[in-house]
């Protein structure tokens, strides 16, 4: 919400400076998210530096300046100004800017040399005129910055982040209002609407109206009025809260809407149908043409706000065009109304409309301000366009609505939640000062530390128990007071086993140079098709956001799309991972949910060292080093258990050449592989480029037991290393032969490497060459050959007994 530091002033007394502002609403739970200058008709000036300058071939007062404004290429400007030099900093109108005194800069040709733009003096700035020529700023001044930030022009402009439970603060008064009780020297000053008197005349019949959806409507009927642009304080005052100023009747509604956050709506009364409004739901087929000139179908289920032969508005979301405000209307009539959130949030949804209306009306307004609001807009649409109101308010009202809220509050239940007590008078003051009524509680005699509490309309969406009460003292009375001590010994919670896996898979990514990425759950089939999911197993959304019809099966595509979005970039090599949940659904079976950890790798292995500039593709990322990772990933998880890998033809995404199942103990705990080549095509990898992905089922991993990881100190001894190359059988799973090696290597075989596997020239067609590098080394004393030779030849001997391996000579 944007709200000019003036009007809230003018609202408080004495004024507060900015800095007080920010701090007094940090300390109630608003966030002020910046604070700007904002000037109208300065939009687009910015600030600019002269990075060259050349004479004009056809003009000799003219030059052509080359003008760094931040963007990517220098604006060409030609400029008769003399007192401009090299480097020098000056506020740069674009083109499509509208300068004070009604001056538009469009592109031009000066002379025969094109020019995009236009250097300011102070008096094109609108300032008071002072040194010849174009304004000289600084030099410090950040190029292409606003110029209204750079010399501070015009409003101060407070940017406050409000959260969706707070409806009464999208409003200036509801700001206001916080301010005047977090500083109790303030006083809050309430614009009251003048009393006015209606006249007889023929003025616009309500007829029926949806009383479920709209328990309160207010109209009033206004002749005689005259269409013409607002005065230019109120223009200025909307223009500053980002909001365009279209003439003085709109921009009347929309200045009621900002300072009470009640929307209110203006008709064209003479082109009512009948001369009547009606609230009613859209009938079958029913369209309208909204204000931005679209034409909407609508559905039965959407309430209007209609005449007596259409409908002319969605309720609470946005206007037609068929009675809109015109230069010639003269006729009105205004109208203000509650309507009922849910259906305002689920009607635009819908139609894909969201406004400053319905952006109000979807959190609830303030059901007991309507004929406020309306009476405000009714004397300040008199003031700015002349005219007389007819008659007296026209209002449909549900039986009891607004019904009272009173919620019983006892000052106990303050000190045994918070743990501080909080003096009764500072307790009314708050409460009071927010608009709470108070009666307190009395046994006849004493009064009690309780009381009956009645909530004002704008908090009846978020005011509902007494917790609501305690923490509306609490902020005011200001969190910064309470102890910051434990009210009683409390032992830490047992954090389930999957949480502490998460996190020490994590860290454990995070320690492996990957960087983590979070990517959405909402997705499209279409996506999830391109990176190869087609099982069709989706969980649809019954209600879909715009495209995103479906919940995601697995983390590829996601991962994928990073990869190739920072590829776009211009990185060359990536390693990321994401920790998040899948979902499918089987006929006849509940929706599955699953928590993985997935990994992607791009590019190559050893970019940046004394290899040449273009690799070879073996240096590629490649299944190998996504599975290293996946290995690295368990032990550092501690995960015990038999970890075992086999190759898969149907890894979703991945290269059925290239692709394996992870087993632990005879059950599947992940996969890994590289991405299939059309996999990779899609995502506009080039050839050259390597990329593999791993994945765990951490909701697997998370039932087995771990252990704790612990020092292990460097061998003493030297280590005695021989490499092994046998020529075995083809289709002989490495894994295989190194879980013959290891069995068979003694206590001594400190570790067992697989280095090379090769077919080719010199290799039988029916064999291959497997080659590994084995360490050997005792804890007590340094080997000799004549200890490791049995232990190694055992070794060939159980490979040519299982396999019928030889030694490659």
């Amino acid at each position: 919400m944007r709200i000019p530091l003036s009007w809230l002033n003018a609202l408080l007394q004495p004024a507060l400076d900015p800095e007080t502002v920010e701090r007094s609403l940090l300390t109630v739970g608003l966030e002020v998210e910046s604070l700007e200058y904002s000037a109208p008709r300065l939009e687009t000036v910015v600030v600019g530096q002269i990075v060259a300058i050349a004479p004009h071939p056809n003009a000799d007062k003219l030059r052509i300046c080359q003008t760094d404004i931040g963007e990517a290429a220098p604006l060409q400007i030609v400029t008769g100004a003399a007192n401009v030099q090299l480097h020098d900093k000056i506020p740069v109108a674009r083109v499509g800017s509208n300068l004070p005194g009604d001056k538009r800069i469009e592109a031009a040709k000066l002379r025969g040399v094109e020019s995009f733009g236009m250097y300011c003096s102070l008096a094109e700035l609108g300032l008071p005129p002072g040194e010849d020529g174009v304004h000289i700023l600084p030099a410090d001044t950040l190029i292409g910055q606003p110029i209204a930030q750079a010399m501070q022009l015009g409003e101060l402009v407070l940017e406050i982040a409000i959260t969706a439970n707070r409806p009464d603060l999208l409003s200036v008064e509801g700001v206001a209002r916080e301010l005047a009780v977090a500083n109790p020297h303030l006083t809050l000053l309430q614009s009251r609407p003048k009393p006015l008197a209606g006249k007889p005349g023929p003025a616009v019949r309500l007829g029926p109206v949806e009383a479920s959806r709209c328990p309160l409507y207010r109209g009033v009927t206004v002749r005689g009025v005259r269409v013409a642009p607002s005065p230019e304080w109120l223009a200025n005052r909307l223009s500053a809260c980002g909001i365009r100023p279209i003439n003085n009747i709109v921009d009347a509604s929309n200045y009621v809407m900002l300072l009470t956050g009640q929307p209110t709506h203006a008709f064209d009364a003479a082109r009512l149908a009948g001369q009547q409004i009606q609230v009613r739901f859209a009938q079958a087929g029913e369209t309208l043409r909204t204000l931005d000139g679209v034409e909407r179908a609508l559905r039965e289920d959407d309430l209007v706000i209609a005449d007596a032969e259409r409908a002319l508005v969605v309720a609470g979301v946005m206007g037609g065009l068929t009675a809109e405000i015109t230069p010639e209307t003269t006729e009105l009539f205004l109208e203000c109304a509650y309507f009922e959130p849910s259906a305002v949030r689920r009607t635009g949804r819908r139609l894909g409309l969201s406004t400053d209306s319905s952006y109000r009306f979807e959190r609830g307004v303030d059901p007991a301000g309507i004929a406020r609001a309306l009476d405000l807009l009714t004397a300040l649409v008199l003031e700015l366009g002349g005219g007389e109101m007819l008659e007296t308010p026209t209002e449909f009202r549900q039986t009891d609505f607004p019904a009272e809220k009173t919620i019983e509050f006892h000052l106990d239940s303050l000190e045994r939640l918070v743990g501080v007590s909080v003096p009764n008078p500072e307790v009314e003051r708050i409460l009071a000062g927010l608009g709470y009524g108070l009666k307190r509680h009395t046994d006849g005699v004493f009064e009690l530390n309780s009381y009956d509490v009645t909530v004002p309309g704008w908090r009846w969406h978020d005011t509902t128990r007494e917790v609501d009460l305690v923490e509306e003292v609490t902020r005011h009375w200001g969190y910064e007071r309470i102890p910051a001590c434990l009210p009683a010994p409390v032992s830490p919670p047992t954090q389930p086993a999957t949480v502490q896996l998460e996190r020490k898979a994590r860290a454990a990514a995070i320690a492996m140079g990957l960087t983590e990425v979070m990517t959405r759950s909402l997705t499209t089939v279409e996506a999830e098709r391109l990176a190869g999911q087609t099982s069709g197993d989706h969980v649809r959304l019954s209600d879909p956001l715009k495209e995103m019809t479906v919940m995601r099966t697995a983390l590829l595509p996601g991962l994928l799309e990073v990869l190739r979005y920072n590829r776009y970039q211009g990185c060359t090599q990536l390693g990321i991972f994401e920790i998040g949940r899948t979902y499918r659904t089987r006929e006849g079976e509940p929706p599955q949910e699953r928590l993985w950890l997935g990994g992607a790798v791009m590019g190559s292995l050893w970019q940046g060292l004394w290899l040449p500039e273009h690799t070879p593709s073996a240096l590629a990322v490649d299944f190998f080093y996504a599975k290293g990772l996946l290995e690295a990933m368990l032990a550092q998880l501690g995960v015990v258990g038999e970890l075992t890998f086999q190759q898969a033809e149907a890894v979703p995404g991945c290269h059925p050449g290239q692709a394996a199942l992870a087993w632990l103990d005879g059950a599947v705990i992940g996969s890994v592989g590289a991405i299939h080549p059309q996999v990779a095509r899609d995502y506009d990898f080039p050839p050259h480029v390597g990329s593999a992905a791993f994945f765990l089922d951490l909701d697997a991993l998370a039932a087995r037991p771990t252990r704790k990881l612990r020092y292990q100190a460097f061998g003493r001894q030297p280590a005695i290393l021989r490499d092994l190359a046998v020529l075995a059988p083809r289709d002989l799973a490495a894994q295989d032969a190194l879980a013959v090696i290891q069995a068979h290597g003694g206590a001594w075989l400190e570790k067992v490497t697989m280095f090379d596997r090769f077919t080719g020239p010199g290799i039988p067609e029916e064999k291959a060459s497997l080659a590994f590098s084995l360490v050997y080394r005792s804890p007590e004393r340094t080997l000799t050959a004549q200890d490791i030779e049995p232990i190694h030849q055992g070794i060939v001997d159980q490979l040519h007994t299982r396999f019928g391996a030889v030694l490659r000579s």
